[in-house]
C-alpha cells in the first residue's frame, strides 16, 4: 500500500480507537505503528525501528519527565501551588492573569501541560469560592501551560524536535530570544480569549481553604531549573548545568530537601507512578514516529508537498495535522520531526523558524482526540462546545498567529 495512504488509515485508526474506546495512548500508538507496518509491508525491522525509537525518546525525556512529575507532586502536598498563584496574583491583580501565567510558569518544572493544570485545580476552585469567578480561570490556566510546553526550550515539545531534527545551525539562547517574546504574546492572546466572560470581584487570588506554604519550599524548585540552564548557557566552566536532565535532577534535589519528612515518601511514589505513564505514553510516540521514518515513503513524498506549499509552511501543516488526528502535542512533534529529518525541507528552512512552525503547528486543533480537552470538560462541566471555544479556538489563534509571524520574520 502507498505509505501516504497506510498513515492517513493508521491515524484514523488511532484517532477512533482513542477517543471512542478510552485506549491509552501507548497501546494505540504502537498498535498503530504495528498496523503501518503491515500495511507498507516492512516486515520484522518495523519492531528494531519501534523500539530504537521508543528507547531514544526515553533516553531524551525520561529523567526530565520524572522529576517534573515529582516536583508537582511536592509542591501539590505541601502548599507550594498555593503560594505560587497567591505571590503571581500581587503582580498580575487580575484572578485570570495569575492563572494563566501560573500555569506557564509551572510547565517549566513539570516538565507536562496537564500536570500543573490538575496541581492548580484546587487552588484555582478556592480562588472562584472567595472571588466569585467563571471557569474562566480554568481556561486561563490550561492554555498558559500549553503555550510554555509548546514553545519554550528545552521543555519536550521542543526538545524532542531538535533531537529528532539534530540541526546544525540552532542555537537555544538565539531561539529563546525569538520564542520567548512570542509565547509571551501568545500568552496574552489565550488569555484574553480564554477569560473574555471573566467576571471576578476585586482581591488578591488566593484561597480562603488552603494556607501557602513557604516561598522558600514553592519557588525553589521552580526557579532552580530555570538558573541552572541560564548558568550553563552563560558560564562556560559551568556549561554541565544546560543539561536539562541535570537541571530538572537539581530542581527535584532542591524540592526533597525543602519538603517535610513526612511528605517525601508519599510524594515520590505518587509522583513515579505518574511519571510511568507519561513516559510510556511518550515511548510509544517515539516508537510510531521512528516506524515511519524508517518505512522511508513519507520522506521521499514530503519535498513535493513544498511544490504546493512555502518550504516553511510545510512543517507547520503535517504537525496541525497530527495534532488533530490523535491529540498529544509531543507525539505530533515527534512524528513531525521524524519524517522530515534529512529531508530537503529541512535544508530549505533554517532550525530556528523550523522549529517554532513545527510547534505552532502542535497548537492548532485541540479537540476531541487532546486528552487534556476532556480534562477541562471535567473540571469545568462545561459542554464540549464551550470548551471548543474557549479553549481549542484561543490556541488556535494563538498557533495561526505565531506562526504568521514567524513567517513575517524570517518567510
Amino acid at each position: 500500500m502507498d505509505p501516504i495512504i497506510a498513515l492517513i488509515l493508521t491515524i484514523s485508526v488511532i484517532a477512533i480507537v482513542a477517543t471512542r474506546h478510552a485506549i491509552p495512548p501507548f497501546l494505540t500508538l504502537t498498535g498503530g505503528a504495528f498496523l503501518f507496518a503491515l500495511l507498507t509491508g516492512m516486515g520484522e525491522s518495523a519492531v528494531a525501528a519501534f523500539t530504537s525509537g521508543a528507547g531514544a525518546l526515553f533516553a531524551i525525556l525520561g529523567i526530565p519527565i520524572y522529576c517534573g512529575s515529582v516536583i508537582a507532586k511536592f509542591l501539590a502536598r505541601d502548599g507550594g501551588a498555593e503560594r505560587v498563584v497567591e505571590d503571581i496574583g500581587r503582580i498580575a491583580h487580575r484572578p485570570v492573569s495569575a492563572a494563566a501565567l501560573a500555569g506557564y510558569l509551572l510547565s517549566v518544572p513539570m516538565m507536562c501541560c496537564i500536570t500543573p493544570f490538575i496541581v492548580l485545580t484546587p487552588v484555582l476552585a478556592g480562588i472562584r469560592r472567595k472571588l466569585h469567578c467563571t471557569t474562566s480561570l480554568y481556561y486561563a490556566a490550561a492554555c498558559g501551560s500549553v503555550i510554555s510546553f509548546v514553545f519554550l526550550y528545552p521543555l519536550p515539545v521542543t526538545y524532542a524536535i531538535t533531537n529528532s531534527l539534530q540541526p546544525r545551525d540552532f542555537v537555544a539562547g538565539s531561539y529563546l530570544q525569538v520564542a520567548l517574546p512570542l509565547s509571551l504574546f501568545a500568552l496574552i492572546i489565550v488569555t484574553y480569549l480564554s477569560g473574555r466572560n471573566h467576571a471576578c470581584s476585586t482581591g488578591s487570588p488566593n484561597s480562603e481553604e488552603t494556607v501557602p506554604g513557604s516561598r522558600r519550599q514553592a519557588w525553589i524548585p521552580v526557579i532552580l531549573p530555570v538558573a541552572c540552564l541560564v548558568a550553563g548557557h552563560l558560564i562556560p566552566p559551568l556549561s554541565i548545568l544546560a543539561n536539562i536532565n541535570i537541571a530538572l535532577f537539581a530542581g527535584l534535589c532542591g524540592a526533597i530537601l525543602l519538603s517535610p519528612a513526612a511528605s517525601r515518601i508519599p510524594a515520590l511514589e505518587s509522583g513515579t507512578k505518574h511519571a510511568g505513564i507519561i513516559i510510556f505514553d511518550l515511548c510509544g510516540a517515539g516508537g510510531l514516529g521512528a516506524v515511519v521514518a524508517a518505512e522511508g515513503g513519507i520522506a521521499a513524498a514530503l519535498p513535493s508537498l513544498s511544490t504546493i506549499l512555502p518550504a516553511i509552511l510545510v512543517p507547520f501543516v503535517i504537525a496541525a495535522l497530527f495534532q488533530a488526528a490523535q491529540g498529544s502535542r509531543v507525539v505530533s512533534a515527534v512524528i513531525t520531526a521524524s519524517m522530515l529529518a534529512g529531508t530537503e525541507i529541512t535544508a530549505a528552512v533554517p532550525a530556528l523558524p523550523l522549529v517554532l512552525m513545527i510547534a505552532a503547528g502542535c497548537m492548532m486543533f485541540s479537540f476531541v482526540t487532546d486528552p487534556f480537552f476532556w480534562v477541562i470538560r471535567r473540571t469545568t462541566g462545561e459542554s464540549v462546545r464551550n470548551v471548543c471555544m474557549r479553549y481549542t479556538v484561543p490556541l488556535l489563534c494563538a498557533g495561526t498567529i505565531t506562526a504568521a509571524i514567524t513567517i513575517l520574520l524570517f518567510g
